[in-house]
């Protein structure tokens, strides 16, 4: 009893009075929340509003199929699942990263948890790979072979969106004392990076700002063009241009390598981990709407350049936009890229487009929170209702112009939009001309993509 005790003086007054209404499983979990979540859970989950915040928690089961719910390319190809590692040394490397994936998904769903037990947004440092596969198909002497019936070194699959665009972090022996990791792919014994979206200042920011990170880490890291160029981002040039309206012109899409080479298999896979937060602790929302886009060719990320081309003044030949709103670190967020992924696919006449409200975005301030408060910015913002993510839809009227129709946002207490009530709001303000009748599976849809 004494036990008991000491650790319930631990928790302030209205900590304990929320534990009463807590369930054992949320009990336990209060001690380990860090800081930061303490913080958020004393300043935004109350008496009143904690039961409604724990109906919003489902169990660790559906949060890990919320989280990991990425499929496809040969992380789940059953040829490569029947692959056997070419010797012991990829074998045992395969075990020990299979061993920490599983930490690292216990630990991503229980941060999830954390997250949402006390309405505390925060990037989750454990949800960085989704899959594990073999890294090259190989004979039996480790030479590199498309039908070969085993594979050399370990791939995992970074967080992602679409099969036909996963990005990866590589780890490969080298010799029987080295291994190296890297960013992408491994092809003809060299690393293939991962695809960056770089048509804005800020995002060329955010990839001048990794590649610094990474560089100081100990990583060897370069960026180059689509031609194999090498290309350098000066943050202070780039900033000089942005201040007078221009963009630094070095192409839609940079290619990021990066690597190291150690002899020990723990540290090779920290490495590999340190590879994947660094780039999406800073860029991994919008490097996965990026890659919905490049897909179904409809989703757009929004930003001061492209503005007036996504909602412009003019008569549209597109059906509409419909735009989300997010941060980076957005609890519900990252969780909802699959329902935004799914809308895109389904309606491919409508223009979707992620507004990340970190990144300077003065005229969708002034436009489209002026639109939705009648005129003041400034209204809106003082009583808009919801939190991110929320969906802000226009449809042309009856010149073609689109126009503001509809916001739909919930509170921080409660659960993120629905995807149904998202859909029924197009399918009203749309008339259902947009959506596509019928889709065929994933595995379909990859093929029909790749024939074109």
């Amino acid at each position: 009893m004494a036990k008991e005790a000491a650790v319930k003086e631990e928790f302030t007054p209205p900590e304990l009075a929320l534990m009463e209404k807590m369930t054992p499983e949320n009990q336990v979990l209060m001690n380990r929340l860090t800081t930061a979540e303490r913080r958020s859970l004393e300043n935004n989950v109350t008496l009143g509003n904690i039961e409604l915040v724990q109906r919003s928690i489902h169990s660790d089961k559906e949060i890990e199929n919320t989280l990991f719910w990425d499929q496809g390319g040969k992380f789940d190809d059953p040829i490569w699942k029947s692959l056997k590692p070419v010797d012991h040394q990829t074998h045992g490397l395969f075990i020990h990263a299979e061993e920490r994936l599983q930490i690292l998904r216990s630990k991503a769903v229980e941060i999830q948890r954390r997250s949402d037990l006390t309405l505390h947004s925060q990037f989750n440092s454990a949800l960085l790979f989704t899959g594990l596969s073999g890294a090259v198909r190989c004979r039996a002497d480790g030479t590199p072979e498309n039908q070969g019936e085993f594979y050399k070194g370990i791939e995992f699959r970074c967080v992602g969106t679409v099969e036909d665009e996963i990005n990866s972090v590589t780890i490969y022996p080298i010799g029987s004392a080295q291994y190296e990791v890297h960013y992408g792919t491994r092809i003809k014994d060299k690393d293939q990076g991962i695809s960056c979206y770089a048509g804005d200042s800020f995002s060329q920011i955010q990839l001048a700002q990794i590649n610094k990170r990474l560089i100081m880490s100990g990583f060897k890291t370069v960026l180059t063009d689509q031609s194999g160029n090498e290309c350098f981002l000066d943050p202070k040039t780039i900033r000089q241009a942005a201040q007078t309206g221009e963009t630094l012109k070095i192409g839609e899409e940079l290619i990021l390598h990066s690597s190291d080479r150690t002899v020990n298999i723990e540290e090779a896979i920290e490495k590999a981990i340190s590879l994947s937060m660094t780039f999406y602790e800073r860029y991994g929302l919008e490097t996965e709407c990026y890659n919905i886009g490049k897909i179904y060719g409809n989703f757009f990320i929004m930003r001061n350049e492209n503005f007036s081309s996504l909602l412009p003044n003019t008569p549209v030949d597109n059906t509409g936009l419909v735009i989300f709103t997010a941060t980076v670190i957005c609890r519900r967020c990252r969780r909802e890229i699959e329902g935004f992924r799914d809308l895109a696919r389904d309606y491919r006449d409508i223009h979707f487009a992620i507004v990340n409200l970190e990144a300077p975005h003065l005229k969708f301030h002034e436009r489209v929170f002026g639109d939705m408060a009648g005129g003041d910015p400034n209204t809106f913002r003082s009583s808009a209702v919801g939190v991110t993510p929320f969906v802000i839809i226009y449809a042309p009227d009856e010149k073609g112009i689109l126009t503001y129709r509809e916001y739909y946002g919930t509170k921080k207490d409660q659960p993120p939009p629905s995807l149904g009530k998202i859909r029924r709001l197009l399918d009203k303000h749309f008339q259902n001309k947009s959506r596509t009748p019928l889709m065929p599976d994933r595995g379909v849809l990859s093929n029909l993509l790749m024939k074109k």
